[in-house]
């Protein structure tokens, strides 16, 4: 863009110069001719005018366009901004969600932990009164068969609490 305006500046210098220099052509009197009527004037000056006219008029139309065109690019920054906040504040209530839902399942998987172990420790309570009582069984149980046994010993060897007599010994 800056390129055509800096070729449009030099083409008007060169206009210029071209007008100076062709001056005393350009102000000659000339018949002109507009079909409904013929007037003396110079023809060099009104189309030097007129094509002023129209490189103001296309400046002022490029001026036109560039402004609207900067107004636009504002508005839609404004709104481009406006949509970033949003999505930011979106960002962050998901965020915000997704701490609280982590923060809910670490406290239910901490409950069920906490249950888990509890229940364990019940369970464990239970086999070790269950492993001490088959303890107290089996001891029992051995105690008996280890009486049982002595008794027998004792009787056949006819000791003191035996119920059999004594084996007679014959001399």
């Amino acid at each position: 863009m800056k390129i055509l305006g800096i070729v449009t500046l030099v083409a008007l210098v060169l206009l210029g110069f071209f007008a100076i220099a062709n001056w005393s052509l350009l102000v000659e009197p000339a018949p002109l001719n507009f079909l409904v009527f013929t007037v003396q004037g110079s023809l060099g000056l009104i189309l030097l005018f007129t094509t002023l006219a129209f490189v103001a008029l296309c400046a002022v139309y490029a001026l036109s366009v560039r402004t609207t065109a900067l107004v636009e690019t504002r508005r839609h920054l404004k709104e481009l901004e406006a949509q970033r906040e949003l999505a930011d504040k979106a960002e962050a209530s998901r965020f915000t969600a997704l701490a609280t839902q982590l923060e809910q399942e670490s406290t239910r998987l901490r409950a069920a932990i906490e249950a888990s172990r509890a229940e364990l420790l019940v369970r464990t309570e239970t086999l070790e009164r269950s492993v001490a009582k088959s303890l107290d069984e089996a001891t029992a149980s051995l105690a008996a068969h280890v009486g049982q046994v002595d008794d027998k010993l004792n009787r056949m060897e006819g000791g003191p609490g035996s119920r059999l007599p004594p084996p007679k010994l014959e001399m």
